[in-house]
C-alpha cells in the first residue's frame, strides 16, 4: 500500500471512476436528449429488417441500432441516451481499475492515475463530441477484454472474454480493434489459445456478413482519405498529436484548450511518463509486448492517410471495405490503453521512492484533467428536445398503409436545426419515424462533397440535383427507388420540395415538420432471399455466442452448488 489507511485504499480505485464520470456527465443528465453528430437517440426506435443490414446501404449502424431498438422497448430512448453517456467513462474507468489489479503493477494511487488518463483524454473528448457512442463503448470494453484475454491464457475466463468482445463489436471499427488486441494476446507465444477468437469473430458476424452481402461493391470515394485524415492540433505534427491522443479529422470537435501552452506541456509530460512506464512494464511482464504491437498498429493506421494519402486513396477506391480505415484516428484505443497502463506503472515506480506519497499520487492522477479542462460537463455537449409536432407527424406517417419508404428533406446526412441549438447532428428522422427510409450518405467535409456508397441514395440525390438545375421532374426516379413520402425538417433550411417535385400531397404540416406523399405507386424493391438468410444466420450465430457467454457463469455456479 502506498501510505494512508487501508480503508480509503480499498475503496478509492472503484470510487474514482464514479467521480470522474460525474464530473463529465452530470450536466447532461437533465431531462431531454443529448444529440449531436452521430449521437442520435429517439423516443422509440422501431425494430425493422433494414436495421439488421438487409439494405443497399453500408451497415454503419449494425448491430448497434438493433440493440437500441430492443432496449428502448423496456427503458425508452431518453433513458438509453443518458445510460450511454454515463456508461462510456464509467465502464472505461472500472475496466482500467480491474485490469490494473490484474497486472499488479502498483497500488491504488498509481491505479487511479492510470484510470484518469484512460477516462480523461483527448480521444474520449473528441469522439464524445462526434457522438461516436458505439465506438466509445467498444473503447470502454478494451481493458475488460485485455484482462479477460490474460485470464484465457491461464485457461479461465472465456465467458468474460466473449462479453468484452461483444462490447467491442457494437461497431465495425471497434470490432476490428477488439479482434486485433485479442488475437495478439491470445496467440502470443507461450500459452496461445485459438478457439476463443472464433467466438469473438462470430460476434462480429452481423456487420461483416451484412457488408459482404451487399449488391454493390463497398468501395469509397478516394477524396475521403484526405478529408478524414488525422490532423495536427498544434503539437508539432500529426504524429505527436496522435501520440498525445488527439488528431480527430473534425476541427469543430477539438477541445479549445488543445495546443495551448499548459495543456501542450502537460500532454508531452504525460506521454514521457507513459513511455517510461511502458518500459518498466515490458521488463516486468513479457505480455506487455502484444499491447505494444497493437498500439503501434493503431498509430500506423492513424498515420496512413497522412503519410501515404495517394496510395491509401487508391486502396479505398478499389478494395471493398477499405473505407473502414479512412478515419484512422478512431483506432487509437490500444494506444490510449497502453499509455494509461504505462502512466500508472511509472507513477507506481515513483511512489516507491518518494515521500508524501498521497500528494505525489494525487498530483499525478489530476494531471490528465489539468491537461484537458474542457471535458468538464461533457465538453460542450448540451441537452435539447425534439419538437412536439414530430410525435404527431410520426403517427400520421405510420397510419398511411401505402407501401414504400420515405426520404428526409433536405436530402442531406447532417443538419443543424434550431431545436438543437444549431449544433450539427446526423438527421434523426430515419430513426424517429417508424417507417423505413432511404438515408442520404453523401458527406460534406471541409466544403467538399464526398460520394456515398448506397446506389439508391445516389440515384435519388442525382435526380434531385438534376431537377434543381434543369427543372426535370424527379418523381419517376423517386418511385423507382421506392420513395412514397418526403418528410421535411422545416428548421433545416433548403428549398421547398414543391419547387422540385410537382403534385405532392400534403399529409401533415406542423411548426417544424411537414409530410408529403409522392404521387404514384412506389416500386417494390428487390430483396435477395439468400442475402437475408445469410444476414439472419450471422445474427443467430452471434446471438448464440452471446447467450452462451451470459449463461456459462450461471450454469457454473448452479453446478458448483449442486455438488455441495
Amino acid at each position: 500500500m502506498e501510505g494512508g489507511s487501508a480503508r480509503p485504499a480499498r475503496f478509492l480505485p472503484w470510487a474514482w471512476p464514479v467521480l470522474l464520470t460525474m464530473l463529465i456527465t452530470v450536466p447532461l443528465l437533465a431531462p431531454g436528449y443529448v444529440v449531436g453528430y452521430d449521437l442520435v437517440f429517439v423516443p422509440d426506435l422501431t425494430l425493422r429488417l433494414d436495421q439488421f443490414g438487409v439494405t443497399t446501404a453500408l451497415p454503419r449502424a449494425v448491430p448497434s441500432d438493433v440493440i437500441v431498438a430492443l432496449l428502448d422497448e423496456v427503458a425508452g430512448g431518453q433513458f438509453l441516451d443518458k445510460v450511454v453517456l454515463v456508461a462510456v467513462p464509467l465502464l472505461a474507468g472500472l475496466g482500467m481499475t480491474a485490469l490494473w489489479r490484474e497486472l499488479r503493477l502498483g497500488g491504488p494511487l498509481a491505479g487511479c492515475a492510470a484510470v484518469t488518463l484512460y477516462v480523461w483524454n483527448p480521444f474520449i473528448a473528441e469522439r464524445l463530441r462526434l457522438g461516436a457512442w458505439a465506438l466509445l463503448l467498444g473503447y470502454a470494453a478494451l481493458p475488460w477484454l485485455v484482462r479477460s484475454a490474460l485470464k484465457v491464457r491461464r485457461g479461465e475466463g472465456w465467458a468474460g472474454f466473449l462479453l468484452a468482445s461483444a462490447g467491442c463489436a457494437l461497431t465495425a471499427s471497434g470490432g476490428l480493434t477488439g479482434l486485433l488486441v485479442a488475437a495478439l494476446i491470445l496467440l502470443w507465444p507461450g500459452r496461445g489459445r485459438v478457439w476463443p477468437l472464433a467466438g469473438a469473430a462470430l460476434l462480429n458476424a452481423p456487420w461483416l456478413v451484412a457488408g459482404l452481402a451487399r449488391s454493390s461493391a463497398a468501395t469509397s470515394d478516394p477524396a475521403a482519405v484526405p478529408a478524414f485524415a488525422a490532423r495536427d492540433e498544434g503539437y508539432g505534427g500529426v504524429l505527436p498529436t496522435l501520440l498525445t491522443l488527439g488528431g480527430v479529422w473534425n476541427a469543430d470537435v477539438v477541445p479549445a484548450s488543445r495546443g495551448d501552452l499548459v495543456p501542450l506541456v502537460l500532454g508531452f509530460a504525460i506521454l514521457l511518463v507513459s513511455v517510461i512506464g511502458v518500459v518498466i512494464w515490458w521488463r516486468q511482464d513479457r505480455l506487455a509486448a502484444p499491447l505494444v504491437v497493437a498500439a503501434v498498429v493503431s498509430v500506423a493506421i492513424g498515420m496512413a492517410g497522412v503519410v501515404l494519402p495517394d496510395a491509401f486513396a487508391r486502396v479505398v477506391e478499389v478494395v471493398p471495405g477499405a473505407g473502414l480505415f479512412r478515419d484512422g484516428q478512431r483506432y487509437l484505443g490500444p494506444l490510449v490503453l497502453l499509455e494509461a497502463v504505462g502512466f500508472g506503472a511509472a507513477v507506481a515506480a515513483l511512489l516507491r521512492v518518494v515521500p508524501l506519497k498521497w500528494l505525489v499520487g494525487a498530483t499525478a492522477a489530476l494531471m490528465p484533467i489539468a491537461a484537458l479542462p474542457g471535458l468538464f460537463g461533457g465538453g460542450g455537449m448540451k441537452v435539447s428536445d425534439y419538437p412536439a409536432d414530430w410525435a404527431q407527424a410520426r403517427q400520421v406517417l405510420a397510419s398511411d398503409t401505402r407501401p414504400g419508404e420515405f426520404i428526409p428533406w433536405p436530402f442531406e446526412s447532417y443538419r443543424a436545426p434550431g431545436w438543437n441549438g444549431r449544433r450539427p447532428v446526423l438527421d434523426p428522422m430515419p430513426r424517429y419515424f417508424s417507417k423505413p427510409s432511404i438515408v442520404p450518405d453523401e458527406l460534406i467535409v471541409g466544403g467538399h462533397r464526398l460520394a456515398g456508397e448506397d446506389p439508391r441514395a445516389l440515384a435519388i440525390a442525382t435526380a434531385l440535383r438534376s431537377a434543381a438545375r434543369t427543372g426535370a421532374d424527379p418523381t419517376p426516379v423517386l418511385l423507382e427507388q421506392g420513395v412514397g413520402w418526403l418528410v421535411v425538417d422545416r428548421e433545416a433550411g433548403g428549398p421547398s420540395p414543391r419547387d422540385l417535385v410537382p403534385q405532392l400531397t400534403e399529409l401533415f404540416s406542423g411548426p417544424s415538420v411537414t409530410i408529403y406523399r409522392v404521387p404514384g405507386t412506389p416500386a417494390e424493391q428487390e430483396v435477395r432471399p439468400w442475402a437475408v438468410v445469410l444476414i439472419l444466420a450471422a445474427w443467430a450465430a452471434a446471438g448464440a455466442v452471446l447467450v452462451a457467454a451470459i449463461l456459462a457463469p450461471i450454469f457454473r455456479r448452479t453446478t458448483a452448488r449442486s455438488k455441495l
